[in-house]
């Protein structure tokens, strides 16, 4: 006889792993599928996390951290660089043991977690599943997809997961060790060299290792990702031993809906990493949560609310940095070197307690005139682009 529960999450990531045990707690039944051996392998991202973005949701434990950080160094295409000193920022995480972490929290408060299982249908309020070679089905009252950027859960339920070439940031990082980092700072470096329409980056994990990586928009380049990652690492680590490669991509566009009757869709399945820096755990873990904390509502009676919720704690900021990516793309090296040169000046001599984007964007405009120009120009340019294609 086949098992049924309150809960079936497909997706065993953060965003999975909160659902799971934020319903665990309140005592509903619930399976945690995920489709490799291994929760946490492969690591398919950079491992940072700040610690504004998630407070409200999850105390990081210690054993979580690979390594706390203090700030950021930022890099211009002229290589010049400034010290962001923002002491308690965040951490990069030990993803492998994080979201081991996760849904083993959600296993100790009842949840029951698979692993070699991958959702492979619906049919009515069953999954059908292949569980280490063999199918079987699950029933449930509600669904949620945490089933990543191409989730097939999503598709089931009638939700168009498909993304264009100019809808994703194409993402290439190498682990790499024997290199020399600075342990305490991120680096983030911009110019079309290096990452044209996005950034590079270099988080530690250690004194002598880092993730090193960057995104590149397709709007800007038809080289790869790969190909920028090659060149950069080589010139800046010539002796640093890769030991790890992932390839992959961040998703740039916005769903119509996120949830409906019975289903929800969270963290990447749902789209919702930052589209200005790429940032996915925090809004993963949020949407977890808050997706169920709607099921559990549902169980008693009261209003799903995960939609509201959604936009207003989460879409609504990833909206805001959609405008400034739009900006960005259109920026070019003399145009980054005088927000470099403005920026440099802004952080000079302060301790950060917080960093607003839209502030900063607001300082760059007043602080020169080239850029408030080349703004207004962009601005002017996507409005009567908009109203052509309407007339058309």
């Amino acid at each position: 006889m086949s098992e049924s529960f309150d809960t079936i999450i497909v997706g065993a990531g953060p965003a999975g792993s909160a659902a799971a045990l934020t319903l665990a707690e309140e005592g509903l039944s619930v399976l945690l599928i995920e489709e490799h051996d291994k929760i946490g392998v492969p690591v398919a991202c950079a491992e940072g996390i700040s610690r504004s973005t998630i407070r409200d949701y999850l105390e990081i434990k210690p054993e979580w951290i690979s390594r706390p950080l203090k700030g950021s160094i930022i890099r211009g295409p002229d290589d010049q660089e400034f010290k962001i000193e923002y002491p308690g920022c965040g951490w990069i995480l030990n993803r492998k043991v994080f979201d081991a972490a996760l849904a083993g929290i959600a296993q100790t408060k009842g949840a029951v977690v698979k692993t070699s299982t991958k959702a492979i249908g619906i049919d009515g309020n069953w999954v059908l599943v292949r569980e280490t070679g063999k199918e079987k089905k699950y029933g449930f009252r509600y669904i949620v997809a945490a089933d990543g950027i191409a989730s097939r859960v999503g598709t089931w339920f009638g939700i168009d997961t498909r993304l264009s070439m100019y809808e994703i940031e194409v993402c290439a990082e190498y682990y790499m060790e024997n290199i020399k980092v600075d342990p305490d700072y991120t680096a983030l470096i911009v110019g079309e060299n290096y990452a044209p329409g996005g950034y590079a980056w270099i988080f530690p994990k250690s004194m002598n290792s880092a993730n090193v990586g960057l995104g590149i928009s397709p709007r800007k380049t038809r080289q790869r990702a790969k190909d920028f990652l090659d060149r950069w690492s080589k010139k800046e680590f010539p002796d640093g031993k890769i030991v790890q490669r992932i390839f992959g991509g961040v998703p740039a566009k916005i769903l119509k809906r996120y949830c409906g009757r019975n289903f929800f869709l969270v963290g990447d399945a749902a789209r919702l990493a930052d589209p200005l820096t790429g940032a996915g755990i925090a809004n993963g873990i949020k949407s977890g949560i808050l997706a169920a904390r709607s099921i559990i509502a549902a169980t008693r009676g009261k209003k799903i609310t995960y939609e509201q919720d959604i936009k207003s704690l989460i879409i609504n900021e990833i909206r805001s940095h959609f405008r400034v990516r739009d900006k960005y793309l259109h920026l070019t090296d003399r145009e980054f070197l005088e927000i470099f040169r403005i920026a440099k000046e802004f952080f000079h001599g302060k301790t950060v307690t917080n960093i607003n984007i839209q502030e900063i964007v607001r300082h760059i405009l007043y602080a020169s005139p080239m850029i408030f120009r080349i703004y207004t120009l962009i601005k002017l340019r996507q409005i009567f682009g908009n109203k052509k294609r309407r007339l058309n």
